[in-house]
């Protein structure tokens, strides 16, 4: 209810995650002022942007799309950061606010969340990208499935390495549950897409099992100059 946030707003103010100011009515999670400095890309959810034919090289993918362009020392950077390591699964459910009106009306059936290792997952206690991946089959009406594809092995970081061998460090790494798998438009979603090859690996197991299936991709940000 609308009147009881804001005498919690008022007892306990929530602030800005980013700058830390006070939020005020109306805000969440965000304040205008820092939402207005979000490098937000503006693409559409199609098979021409760029993020898709990142995409394309590597996978057959049907649509594609990603909210912001990366920057590693500014905004898009510090969001992806807090969400990563600082455990704020409520950035993920503000981010999906800003990520659905792309990808509503689209007929996405399922929303699948790029997993994690099971031992990355009990050290840093949860995946980055399952309440944003959550939220967002809400706000559309799909249906979240984190259960259909799990890691199969624990791979190093891809920060150092070249797009060759960050396709190499995950093609094999991904497998999928065949037993509640159903044939619609699915999306993948991860947090970043710098060359793909996570995001290519996941749906290249998907299309394995689903040839027939629509598979898409959606990213929080995209590092459109690495």
């Amino acid at each position: 209810m609308k009147w009881l946030r804001s005498i919690r707003q008022t007892l306990f103010p929530e602030t800005c995650v980013l700058c830390g100011q006070a939020l005020t009515y109306g805000e969440h999670v965000f304040c205008h002022r820092c939402i207005q400095s979000f490098p937000f890309t503006g693409f559409p959810f199609s098979a021409g942007n760029p993020v898709a034919r990142s995409l394309a090289s590597k996978i057959d993918v049907h649509k594609a799309t990603a909210l912001m362009f990366y920057q590693k020392k500014g905004i898009s950077g510090t969001i992806l950061h807090k969400l990563k390591y600082q455990n704020r699964p409520v950035i993920g459910e503000r981010l999906a606010d800003f990520m659905a009106p792309a990808l509503e009306g689209q007929g996405i059936d399922y929303i699948v969340p790029v997993p994690l290792h099971p031992k990355k997952l009990r050290l840093r206690g949860y995946n980055q990208v399952d309440t944003l991946a959550k939220t967002l089959a809400g706000h559309i009406h799909a249906s979240y499935r984190n259960d259909w594809v799990y890691r199969t092995r624990h791979t190093p970081s891809q920060t150092t390495k070249s797009p060759l061998e960050r396709w190499q460090n995950v093609v094999h790494s991904f497998d999928v549950r065949s037993t509640n798998l159903q044939c619609g438009h699915i999306l993948v979603v991860d947090d970043v897409l710098t060359t793909g090859a996570t995001l290519a690996a996941v749906m290249l197991q998907l299309r394995r099992h689903l040839p027939k299936a629509h598979i898409s991709a959606a990213t929080i940000a995209f590092n459109y100059y690495f």
